[in-house]
């Protein structure tokens, strides 16, 4: 049972990253609304509808506030098919790196190794999460360092929801 955990998180993970990389197109934009809210992690809600190989996707994006010193963030993607939601929290550090990225107006893709993490329970039945692979994508700097946390489960957990 632990294993298959592990591999449903992994799985999970790795679809949730599909997904984001389903909307990026390797080049991620966020609404200037977004972007001055997402400075000081001052809440907003803002929705985007795009469309891939014939589906309609809805992404909404929604900053909650500061919550014992962390921005919490939330992100739901949905389809005809399915729903997904991350749930982060962002470090003041963190945060001001994300800002910087989506301030960043470069055209030039760039290239990242992007872990992949399972989740495995240790003797104790501590969850840890281990690199278990990589993937390299490529996009604009807001895609990578985006992807570079939402595909990082000590930072968004992803949850199916449908």
């Amino acid at each position: 049972m632990k294993k298959s955990t592990a591999v449903t998180l992994g799985l999970l993970i790795a679809l949730v990253a599909g997904m984001s990389c389903v909307f990026a197109a390797e080049f991620t934009k966020f609404s200037s609304k977004f972007i001055k809210n997402f400075k000081d992690c001052d809440a907003y809600e803002e929705s985007i509808v795009s469309e891939y190989e014939g589906k309609q996707f809805t992404t909404n994006r929604k900053i909650i506030g500061w919550r014992n010193s962390f921005c919490k963030y939330q992100e739901t993607i949905k389809s005809p098919d399915d729903e997904y939601q991350l749930n982060c929290s962002f470090s003041n550090l963190q945060v001001d790196e994300l800002y910087e990225s989506m301030k960043d107006r470069a055209k030039e893709p760039q290239k990242y190794d992007l872990d992949i993490f399972s989740e495995q329970t240790d003797k104790k039945g501590q969850t840890k999460y281990v690199v278990v692979g990589s993937q390299t994508i490529k996009g604009n700097k807001a895609y990578i360092t985006w992807a570079k946390y939402q595909n990082n489960p000590y930072f968004c957990k992803p949850q199916k929801i449908k």
